[in-house]
């Protein structure tokens, strides 16, 4: 019975690793992973895409200390797409300031997406008035979200002048702070060196976003990656950015105090408009009062005396004196007048 028992339990146990566990609960089992991938961080620009790394991790230049795990992407003032879902944090899209000097470390703009998770995606140097999302707005992996520019410390090759670029980190979530301590990541669309991209090589990006087909094989990286930033900069002046509070204009709060201030400034705007009116055009209008006096020219009275004087009936009175004149032509006839004469006389 023993020997019955163990082969009958070393049975079970050979069929339990071939078949799957079986829920009897009715329950449905959980899916199994499908392609593509589960949601991880792609890199941030349109799907089929290629661009090329111009500074990697752990650099001497400007990827040190909280810029440690960043990378740097060549493009110029090209759509940079969200690499992961989440909310908008913070924006910044006023500045038109860069150079590769130090004095630009703060003229950068930027994006934060917040994945709710205690990180964030730093999306640094976009171009000015590019940004194409608001605080507060829900973004989802590959939306368009702003266009890369070379605003803050940026700098070309040579360093002689900036450069345009996306600066990208994922970091860690500190309100009201854009520029916090990078920490390692890493992108399924990455194939090679466990979804880390190193300098000088360049990647097609598989971030087609939602709804579009995924034409990239993604490899979901999982692996932990280990914390320890020891690169120096060469320069300590010249960093990425600053860790300081958003200034109040990115903020939303205080939009609402300004329009108290403006509010509080209204009653004197009220009583600019009234000077805006300029009562004196009223006074305009009796400009064509003096018309009026026009009326003493058109005084119609005056001709309609002439206009009597035109029935000159007086010509008439004429004619009928013109009726004795027969006497006279009676004595043009001679004799024989005085005898008409007299008789018409008799009546």
């Amino acid at each position: 019975m023993p020997l019955f028992a163990a082969a009958i339990a070393a049975a079970v146990t050979v069929v339990a690793a071939i078949v799957p566990a079986i829920d009897l609960s009715g329950r449905p089992t959980a899916p199994r992973p499908e392609f593509p991938a589960p949601a991880g961080y792609l890199l941030p620009w349109a799907g089929g895409q290629i661009h090329a790394v111009t500074q990697g991790e752990e650099t001497t230049l400007t990827h040190n200390v909280a810029a440690a795990y960043a990378f740097d992407f060549d493009l110029s003032y090209e759509t940079v797409v969200a690499a992961r879902s989440g909310t908008v944090a913070l924006v910044r899209q006023d500045s038109n300031a860069g150079g590769c000097n130090a004095a630009f470390t703060s003229s950068g703009n930027f994006v934060v997406i917040d994945h709710g998770d205690g990180t964030s995606a730093l999306y640094l140097h976009l171009a000015f008035d590019s940004v194409l999302v608001n605080a507060g707005d829900i973004v989802v992996q590959g939306q368009p979200i702003a266009v890369s520019g070379e605003t803050g410390l940026t700098c070309s090759d040579d360093r002689a002048a900036p450069g345009a670029h996306l600066h990208f980190q994922v970091e860690r979530t500190e309100t009201n702070h854009y520029f916090t301590q990078s920490l390692p990541v890493a992108f399924d669309d990455v194939p090679s060196s466990q979804g880390v991209p190193q300098e000088g090589r360049a990647y097609m990006s598989g971030n087609y976003g939602r709804g579009r087909q995924q034409r990239i094989r993604l490899t979901p990286w999982r692996m932990p990656r280990e914390f320890n930033p020891v690169a120096r900069p060469a320069d300590p002046g010249l960093l990425e950015a600053e860790h300081v509070a958003v200034p109040s204009q990115v903020e939303a709060p205080p939009s609402p105090a300004g329009a108290e201030a403006e509010g509080a400034d209204t009653p004197q705007a009220a009583d600019v408009t009234p000077e805006a009116t300029y009562t004196p055009r009223p006074t305009r209008t009796p400009a064509p009062t003096s018309t009026p006096t026009q009326p003493a020219v058109t005084e119609t009275p005056l001709p309609q005396p002439t206009a009597t004087r035109t029935p000159t009936p007086e010509a008439v009175p004429p004619a009928p004196t013109d009726t004795p004149s027969p006497s006279p032509t009676v004595q043009a006839t001679g004799g024989a007048g005085p005898a008409v004469a007299t008789d018409t006389a008799t009546p």
